[in-house]
């Protein structure tokens, strides 16, 4: 038996990421900031919506977070 919920919560989790990859696209840097945190509020294992937070950064510190944070979940160096 699958749970409906679950499949509603990634579909929600993806239509936020298209909103982020749009608002970023249009140079809406907070936008897709704000939109990517949330996603990572609810699946903090979500490597694209790291890669995509990265991508919004000044800071390289803030990014090289991202980056470790996706090198741990997926295992690579």
């Amino acid at each position: 038996m699958t749970d409906g919920s679950n499949g509603r919560v990634r579909a929600s989790l993806q239509e936020a990421l298209t909103i982020a990859v749009s608002a970023i696209k249009r140079g809406e840097l907070q936008q897709g900031q704000k939109a990517l945190r949330w996603i990572l509020e609810q699946d903090p294992s979500n490597t694209s919506a790291w890669l995509w937070l990265a991508c919004c950064l000044d800071d390289d510190e803030a990014k090289a977070e991202c980056y470790r944070r996706v090198s741990a979940i997926t295992g690579e160096n």
